[in-house]
């Protein structure tokens, strides 16, 4: 985990994970940079994620809230999470082949086995999607079995 020289965050690439990865080739290779306090990505859904004609799947923007969830609590605490709870209600149609902006952060991290975290999805300032969830710690063993 660190910001590269052009401000990018990076996870480790070997985990292929279908949100981030560079080396998952069907994934959506997110990648995320610094902002406010948070994290964000801008990301052009593209056609191959569509439900309806020209609007992008419901589970597909409920991933990319996800990841960018799962990236807020990463790139603050080095540790990876796993989601517990994930509400995302939908607030207009999110357009495929357009440019979307989807930001997270965490706002509650009292409790010690998981962080509360808000994230939403953006065009042009108008908020299309937001979701809040609960994402539990994971603690990382150091042995290989």
């Amino acid at each position: 985990m660190h910001d590269s020289a052009d401000g990018i965050l990076r996870f480790p690439p070997e985990s292929g994970c279908f949100g981030c990865s560079t080396l998952n080739a069907a994934g959506l290779q997110l990648t995320f940079r610094r902002r406010d306090g948070g994290i964000f990505t801008p990301y052009t859904i593209p056609d191959r994620f569509h439900g309806a004609p020209g609007v992008a799947h419901g589970g597909i923007v409920a991933s990319i809230l996800d990841e960018i969830s799962c990236a807020a609590v990463f790139f603050s605490h080095g540790c990876h999470v796993v989601t517990g709870e994930l509400n995302v209600r939908y607030q207009q149609p999110c357009p495929v082949e357009t440019h979307i902006e989807f930001e997270a952060r965490i706002v509650d991290e009292t409790h010690k086995r998981y962080a509360v975290v808000e994230a939403r999805a953006l065009k042009d300032g108008v908020l299309l999607a937001r979701s809040s969830g609960k994402f539990f710690y994971i603690e990382r063993s150091t042995s290989t079995p």
